[in-house]
């Protein structure tokens, strides 16, 4: 099996080497799925996250969620003595202004949006990033396994969420590396 950094590298190039209609063609059939699915409309939190780097674009994502009234939350990496934990902090309304600069060069929301925690994610869906899925859920992201320690922090608790992958079909493999650690997600769009 080829390592994570060529793997990275390779993913990234096939992302990249999406023309500009392969990748709105691509897009909008992944809303239109994500949107059908009984897991999108039982939800009453979208854990969304802020695209960079040539990700699908998950601006339309977030405003469907807050304009059929869902609680929009995104991701913040904490630092100090909790470095490498990530926690979900809600938008009010939905709205995107309320991001700021942060770590990787991703915006994160301000310290005024309320932070989820325990049963603020019941039946919750969590759009999961990643470079590349493998067939049964596994992700190759930028190493840092926020998501996997995230996920594994809510099944430890008992908390029904579901945790959906998105991802261009050009970034799809048979199997990745996987680590012990690492949480797959429930499903890919």
């Amino acid at each position: 099996m080829t390592d994570k950094a060529t793997l990275r590298r390779y993913f990234t190039h096939l992302r990249n080497g999406l023309t500009p209609d392969g990748r709105e063609a691509a897009e909008t059939a992944i809303y239109e799925y994500l949107f059908s699915l009984p897991a999108w409309r039982d939800a009453p939190v979208i854990c969304g996250y802020i695209s960079v780097r040539g990700e699908l674009n998950t601006d339309p994502i977030l405003k469907r969620a807050a304009a059929e009234g869902k609680t929009v939350a995104l991701p913040v990496t904490v630092t100090g003595a909790d470095e490498g934990r990530m926690v979900f902090r809600a938008l009010p309304d939905g709205d995107l202004s309320r991001l700021t600069p942060a770590r990787f060069g991703i915006p994160e929301p301000d310290g005024s949006c309320p932070i989820l925690a325990g049963n603020d994610f019941a039946r919750a869906l969590i759009l999961v990033p990643a470079l590349a899925f493998d067939e049964n859920g596994y992700r190759l992201g930028y190493g840092g396994g926020y998501y996997d320690r995230f996920l594994d922090r809510l099944s430890l608790g008992g908390i029904p969420v579901t945790a959906a992958g998105l991802s261009f079909s050009v970034c799809r493999a048979p199997i990745l590396p996987r680590e012990p650690h690492h949480r797959p997600v429930d499903f890919i769009i």
